[in-house]
């Protein structure tokens, strides 16, 4: 499966249980990345996904398949890292409170960065990472 997070520059996800930030054109990047492939997302997440087409479930990283996309705000992944082929880092570029860290994985390597204007973030760093 592949992984979608957002972090800060300390690799935050959370603060007092609620999402850093958020971002209108950082949705859409990673639903366009998908390309038709299913996305897995938690009741936590639907809010950012009102528009689109997903999979809500809270069981999303036992379920999803290979190809499938999952966004992920809110749990380790290294209990699931086995299935996991590829990481989508989305980075805000900023330092923001945070209490909960996306831990990366060993074994994964850079295969692509790029840098996008977003609705609320001036530039987010999309990182892809493969196994």
């Amino acid at each position: 499966m592949k992984i979608a997070v957002c972090v800060d520059d300390n690799m935050g996800m959370l603060f007092n249980s609620r999402r850093q930030s958020r971002d209108r054109e950082l949705i859409k990047d990673f639903v366009e990345t998908a390309n038709n492939n299913n996305i897995y997302i938690k009741p936590f997440s639907k809010v950012l996904f009102d528009e689109y087409r997903v999979i809500i479930d809270n069981n999303m990283l036992n379920n999803a398949q290979e190809n499938d996309f999952c966004f992920l705000e809110n749990e380790s992944i290294l209990p699931y890292i086995d299935k996991v082929n590829e990481l989508i880092i989305y980075r805000w570029n900023r330092n923001y409170p945070y209490d909960f860290c996306f831990e990366m994985p060993e074994n994964f390597s850079l295969k692509e960065s790029t840098e996008f204007k977003g609705s609320s973030h001036e530039k987010i760093t999309k990182e892809i990472y493969i196994k």
